[in-house]
């Protein structure tokens, strides 16, 4: 997989490869774990059949072939002839919204629930590995707060927006309705 995800990143430096939308800045075409890959591109020909190609020569180099009946390819605000030319590019079959890659449930549609988990069980995560060793400055867990912040609203750690309820508010304790309740002086996150 290693192999791959480096050609993946020499094919998506062609000028014809789009990334998703929500891709473009950290320049993200892939997502893998294990044998399992997550190829994520804007839904063009170009840009699909690049990505397309790679897998297929992949496949050849490490003597590996694509399970068709366990490949899905998923659209979101493409029109059904674009839908239609890629289905028969790939022979894949078309995926529905919502789907689970690894737990995760993955959608073209903002879901509040699924980010309050993903903050829960992946940022806050890292924060309490961290925090059981080495007391955490107030800038860190600062740093940590405007990340699940930014992330709950956005769906974005770097990109900050007008919050629909103050973070204070989501922090109250779970007695009190939190949506996150954030205990410092135990270095505990709890829901």
């Amino acid at each position: 997989m290693e192999y791959f995800s480096r050609q993946l990143s020499i094919a998506t430096a062609n000028p014809r490869v789009n990334f998703h939308s929500k891709c473009c800045h950290q320049r993200i075409s892939h997502l893998a774990f294990a044998d399992d890959i997550l190829l994520l591109s804007r839904g063009d020909v170009p840009s699909v059949g690049i990505l397309y190609n790679e897998l297929r020569t992949f496949g050849r180099v490490s003597g590996l072939s694509i399970n068709v009946a366990k490949s899905s390819i998923f659209f979101s605000g493409i029109s059904q002839h674009c839908r239609e030319t890629l289905l028969l590019l790939t022979g894949f079959t078309e995926g529905r919204f919502p789907f689970n890659y690894l737990g995760v449930p993955i959608s073209p549609h903002r879901l509040l629930v699924s980010r309050l988990e993903l903050i829960r069980s992946v940022l806050q995560g890292i924060e309490q590995f961290w925090i059981g060793i080495f007391p955490l400055p107030h800038q860190v867990i600062n740093k940590i707060s405007s990340i699940c912040r930014n992330f709950l609203w956005t769906g974005d750690i770097s990109r900050s927006k007008y919050a629909l309820v103050a973070w204070k508010d989501l922090c109250v304790p779970k007695q009190e309705g939190a949506w996150v309740c954030l205990t410092w002086k135990l270095g505990i996150w709890g829901f």
